[in-house]
């Protein structure tokens, strides 16, 4: 199964490449040919599937995007430790 992962560009990496820092701190290559447009520049935000950046999202978007990631995470470990001490 493969899942859509949001990315902050990081740099270019050859002509149709970029190098991505996922939100979970994960850094890989990323390929442009699935891209419409003009390539994104370092600090832009993308979505990631398969290998291939599909879209961009804007700066509010993406920050609201990743907290909601981040509260996710926060509401999963949680849940996964109310298991454990029970």
């Amino acid at each position: 199964m493969c899942v859509s992962c949001l990315a902050n560009v990081l740099e270019s990496d050859g002509p149709k490449r970029v190098l991505v820092e996922h939100v979970n701190g994960l850094i890989t290559r990323a390929s442009l040919l699935a891209l419409d447009g003009p390539p994104p520049e370092p600090g832009e935000w993308v979505v990631v599937h398969s290998g291939y950046v599909i879209d961009r999202l804007d700066a509010a978007d993406a920050k609201r995007a990743v907290a909601e990631i981040r509260r996710g995470e926060r509401d999963l470990a949680h849940t996964l430790m109310e298991g454990v001490n029970q």
